[in-house]
């Protein structure tokens, strides 16, 4: 008993003054039923001794810290007679696999295999045989299992398939055998598609170096896809650099093979052009860059937008022909016959383009016209001859 009662206070003694020793090393197995198996590799946890005392015979030192071990080359045995349990707690992170790629993603199917990764991250680093894998399934449907294979130069784990088209779901699943028994398998999946992209697109309008007005500009074209809804991101400006052209604020409609364009151009511009087309699983391509002019001749005056607002700042711009060099002018009158705006007289090129003059819905005092009809009157001046032409133009607030 006075034996007994030594080492129970040397084993005390380590015990408190040594709460957070941390011993190299490996506890091996024995062969009798009261021992236990504990590996350098299980550092990411806590041992928890359900008694405060050790046998002071042993040269196992005390529990403490959060790794066990003796520092000797040789295997030592824990006799489970000094303690009732010792139990091993893991502590590391439940989250074994992460994704390298998105949890839905896509490949080409029409242009290479689909190349399926996953990052292990386990500190153990002892999965257990078969794992990680690769679980594909189609509908729900099981397609198959598929090993996956270390690559060192990636860290990671890999599988290329060749995924005939279609949706999938698919898991990565691992386990190992300090967590089996208890916590079973770890799995992280989505969904893959194996696509195409779109294809076979070709433009149809405006063609480059057409002459088009500012107003109302058609565009045009054809696109295939194995998959149907298309969507589109319209890109347009002055720039010949594609990065530098802004993307439309409205765009084409979802599948669309026409986009019109009926405001906001300028007159006597060179615009460029381009689209991107995305499928519904995300695989776009981007189309050529694309030019035109606004510009052109037109057969007679008119104005766009008609009727406009000028209550929300709204103006209309007003296009029309000038055969030669010479001036043009534009007044409006109300319906009474009064002149309510007069512009100064504007000195324009004849060079195969329309023209263009810009109107606010003000008078010449700078105050906003009424609702209603109103008659423009355009005076154009050119090699001695005077030229006037008349268009209805209408004002809704």
């Amino acid at each position: 008993m006075k034996k007994f009662n030594i080492y129970s206070i040397i084993a005390f003694s380590l015990i408190w003054f040594f709460p957070f020793t941390v011993f190299a090393g490996t506890v091996s197995n024995g062969s009798g039923q009261n021992q236990i198996d504990i590996y350098q590799q299980l550092q990411q946890g806590n041992f928890f001794m359900y008694k405060d005392w050790l046998s002071a015979d042993s040269s196992i030192e005390p529990l403490v810290g959060t790794v066990l071990s003796t520092g000797e080359p040789e295997p030592e045995y824990i006799e489970s007679s000094f303690f009732c349990t010792f139990d091993y707690v893991p502590s590391v992170n439940t989250r074994l696999l992460s994704l390298t790629h998105s949890s839905d993603t896509f490949s080409l199917y029409k242009e290479g295999d689909a190349e399926f990764e996953v990052k292990y991250v386990d500190t153990f680093l002892a999965q257990s045989a078969g794992y990680p894998k690769l679980i594909l399934f189609s509908s729900g449907v099981f397609v198959s299992s598929n090993p996956l294979y270390y690559n060192s130069a990636s860290d990671s784990y890999k599988t290329v398939l060749a995924l005939p088209q279609g949706e999938y779901e698919y898991q990565y699943i691992t386990t190992n055998e300090e967590y089996f028994s208890v916590l079973g398998e770890y799995s992280v999946g989505g969904r893959w598609y194996s696509t195409s992209l779109p294809y076979d697109f070709s433009r149809i309008r405006p063609l480059d170096y057409s002459k088009e007005l500012p107003s109302n500009v058609p565009f045009g074209w054809n696109i295939s896809s194995d998959e149907g809804d298309l969507h589109y991101e319209f890109y347009i400006g002055l720039s010949p650099s594609k990065n530098n052209l802004e993307k439309h604020p409205i765009g084409p409609s979802a599948n669309a093979v026409d986009f019109l364009i009926s405001s906001g151009l300028n007159h006597t511009k060179q615009y460029y052009w381009y689209m991107t087309i995305t499928n519904k699983h995300g695989a776009s391509i981007e189309t050529d860059l694309f030019t035109f002019y606004t510009g052109g001749t037109v057969e007679k005056f008119y104005n766009a937008p008609n009727p406009f607002n000028p209550a929300k700042g709204q103006q209309t711009q007003f296009v029309f022909n000038m055969p030669e060099d010479g001036t043009a002018q534009l007044s409006v009158y109300s319906e009474y016959g009064d002149k309510v705006y007069e512009s100064q007289s504007v000195w324009f090129q004849a060079d195969g383009n329309s023209k263009s003059m810009f109107y606010d819905g003000k008078d010449n005092s700078g105050r906003m016209l009424y609702n209603g009809s109103y008659l423009a009157v355009l005076t154009k001046k050119y090699s001695g001859k005077t030229k006037t032409e008349r268009h209805r133009i209408l004002i809704i607030k």
